[in-house]
């Protein structure tokens, strides 16, 4: 009576074919994942942009000027130029504002104030607002008159 020897393990064939998986993954997946702060600059810009838009949509609905505010890495959107009555944030329950975070980004602009009127005009423009901190720098601008921002 013969006996069958059972031997476990992988051939040499399939080592191969999982480590070449592994390899095309590492070079797909890893730059994505070390390019981050690509990736946080570009949300940064478009929150941003979205809240100078909204500032004018508050500004022309509710006919009272709407004050952006830039200071210290940081947007905010005010009834007033003092900011104590900050603009509420329609997704959440406190003051819609963004802020640059300590990912090495940077939020600034050509006027650190101004405000919309009820017609959506700017009280200062053209204002140019910069996202760097990763070259290259992303921008978008409001424009004079028409209070039209974009990148």
């Amino acid at each position: 009576m013969a006996t069958q020897v059972r031997t476990r393990g992988f051939t040499l064939i399939e080592i191969c074919t999982v480590m070449m998986v592994l390899a095309v993954l590492a070079v797909m997946v890893l730059p994505r994942l070390m390019g981050r702060r690509d990736v946080d600059t570009l949300a940064l810009h478009d929150r941003a942009l979205a809240m100078v838009r909204y500032a004018q949509k508050v500004a022309v609905a509710q006919d009272v000027p709407v004050f952006v505010v830039t200071a210290g890495n940081a947007l905010s959107l005010c009834f007033d130029a003092a900011c104590s009555a900050p603009v509420a944030d329609p997704a959440g329950s406190g003051p819609l504002g963004v802020q640059a975070g300590s990912a090495g980004l940077t939020l600034t602009s050509s006027a650190t104030l101004f405000s919309f009127d009820g017609l959506g005009r700017p009280s200062t423009a053209p204002v140019v607002f910069t996202i760097g901190g990763v070259a290259p720098a992303r921008t978008f601008t409001v424009e004079q008159e028409t209070g039209y921002a974009h990148p």
